[in-house]
Formats: structure tokens, C-alpha cells, sequence
């Protein structure tokens, strides 16, 4: 009889862990519309162990897709990912000559500081030296990029059969950064080492993730407001370019979607849902319905 309370006990301990951890986060909405229902959901796309499993609200409503819609399909590109930075991430010995010079021995000291080869910046344009250094930012404090949500979403869909669908390519998203004047990149990699050596961009990124883990909106909306009003090129070309330059084709893409399934899940990058050209803004704007779940 013992025996049996214990395993009773434990039972009841390991469901109520499973339900502790599988908490709300980042941000969800549910969007209706030509008679039919489409839950979007905000991600992260480097995680941490402890961010999963998912809230069931996310993974019900992905089990009961027809279609998962993401910007990338992070587990079956990644091949793709690599030919692109070869055709359009190395850089020239003209863009290296136009280097400020007072920033040669500032983003040096960066580099060695983070481990990171000496030679990066005689190998790849400024763009892709300020993505990769914001990348070992977030590897320094603990997130992972097997760890994605978004990967972890696919994963799960493929498991399913459920079909993934991409709203983007690896190329045309490097080529938001690619189109920059070299002069522009320069500055945003100045401004990079700036906001690394003040701590800001320890500070955001902490922010994004917690905003995400609690799926505090306050604090989302706060980081929203902060590119908005920035007036640093860096912080405009996060808000125009990478934001709501491609927020425009992602809303058509997703009203497609939702005019063709019934019920379908779209997963993207969790700045894409927050601030004024956000999807959902847009989306509304098409006169579809759309309600905030957490």
C-alpha cells in the first residue's frame, strides 16, 4: 500500500511540474476571417532548455493545423542558409578599405574579448560582422540556436504531418542587409561595439528574452517603443527594414493562407507582433479579427 501512495504521489508531482513549466510565453494571438481561424504566435530564435514545453495553447492549436506557417524552415535549410552567406556575406577589399579608422582597433578588442578570429572582418561584410557578434552575445548568455522555438515548432510539425510552410528565403532575408549603403553598415557595426561596450546590448537582449519567457507585454511593448524613437541608424533599419519592410508581404502571405485552410498556426520572430506596423496592426487593417490570447 505504501509502495502505491508513493507512486500515486509522484504522479501527481510530475504532472504538476509538466504544468509549471509549460507556461505562456512570448505573445499569441488568434486571427479570424474569411470563415476560417489562424493562431499567430511569436517566437524567439535562440532558446534556453527551460523554455519548453510550450504553453498547450500553443501546442493544441498547432495539433489541430493543417499548416504551420514559419519564416524559415530552420530544419530543413540550413544548407540553404550556408550557400547564401557564401554568395552574399563575403566581403571585398574595397568594403574593408572604407572601414573607419577609428574603428579597426575597437572592433579588434571586441573580437579577441569574445573569441572570435581576428581575421572575420578581411572575410565578411560589416552587416554580417554586427549579426554575428549579436549572435555570440546571446551565445555568451546561454541561448542556443538548436534551441529555437522555431525549430522546435517545425520539428514538431514534421512529426505530425503537418505541412511547413516558409513566408521567406534565407537569401532574401540577408538581402535586407545586403542593400544597405557599405558607408550605413559601417555605422550600424560602430554602433554595435557602442551599445556591446555600454552594456545596452546585454540589456536588450535580456529584455527580449525575459519579455518572451513571461510573456510580459509591458515589457515588449516598452523594447517596441525603444527602435521606434531611437533615432540611431541602427535602431531605424531594425524598425523600417527588418520589421516593417517585410511585415507588408507576411500579412498578404498569412490572409492567403487564412483564405485557403480552415486552421492553420503561423509562428514568426516575436518583434514582428509587437509596436505600430506590427502583423497584427496589419492584419486588422485587412478587416480580419484579430484578439491578443496572452
Amino acid at each position: 500500500m505504501a509502495r502505491r501512495i508513493m507512486l500515486v504521489l509522484l504522479a501527481a508531482c510530475s504532472l504538476l511540474a509538466s504544468q509549471a513549466w509549460a507556461v505562456e510565453r512570448g505573445a499569441l494571438f488568434k486571427v479570424s476571417g474569411h470563415a476560417h481561424t489562424m493562431y499567430l504566435f511569436g517566437t524567439i530564435h535562440m532558446g534556453l532548455p527551460e523554455f519548453f514545453p510550450l504553453d498547450d495553447s500553443v501546442t493544441q492549436a498547432l495539433a489541430a493545423s493543417t499548416a504551420l506557417a514559419l519564416e524559415i524552415d530552420p530544419t530543413v535549410q540550413p544548407a540553404e542558409a550556408a550557400a547564401a552567406v557564401q554568395r552574399v556575406a563575403l566581403t571585398t577589399p574595397a568594403i574593408v578599405a572604407a572601414m573607419p579608422p577609428a574603428l579597426g582597433p575597437r572592433l579588434a578588442r571586441r573580437l579577441e574579448a569574445l573569441g572570435v578570429p581576428a581575421t572575420l572582418p578581411t572575410r565578411f561584410k560589416p552587416w554580417m560582422l554586427f549579426i554575428t557578434l549579436s549572435t555570440v552575445e546571446y551565445a555568451k548568455l546561454g541561448y542556443r540556436p538548436d534551441l529555437s522555438v522555431d525549430a522546435h515548432l517545425a520539428t514538431l510539425a514534421h512529426g505530425r504531418h503537418i505541412k511547413v510552410i516558409a513566408l521567406e528565403s534565407v537569401e532574401s532575408q540577408l538581402d535586407l542587409f545586403d542593400r544597405l549603403p557599405v558607408a550605413d553598415q559601417w555605422t550600424m557595426l560602430d554602433e554595435t561595439l557602442a551599445s556591446m561596450d555600454s552594456g545596452e546590448a546585454q540589456q536588450d537582449v535580456q529584455a527580449l528574452t525575459n519579455g518572451w519567457a513571461r510573456a510580459d507585454r509591458a515589457t515588449l511593448d516598452a523594447l517596441a517603443r525603444k527602435y521606434e524613437h531611437d533615432p540611431r541608424l541602427s535602431s531605424q533599419v531594425m524598425q523600417r527594414r527588418v520589421l516593417a519592410e517585410r511585415n507588408v508581404p507576411m500579412a498578404d502571405k498569412l490572409d492567403d493562407l487564412l483564405k485557403r485552410e480552415d486552421r492553420t498556426m503561423a509562428a514568426v520572430g516575436l518583434m514582428h507582433l509587437i509596436g505600430k506596423d506590427s502583423l497584427p496592426v496589419l492584419l486588422r487593417a485587412k478587416g480580419l479579427q484579430v484578439e491578443r490570447v496572452y
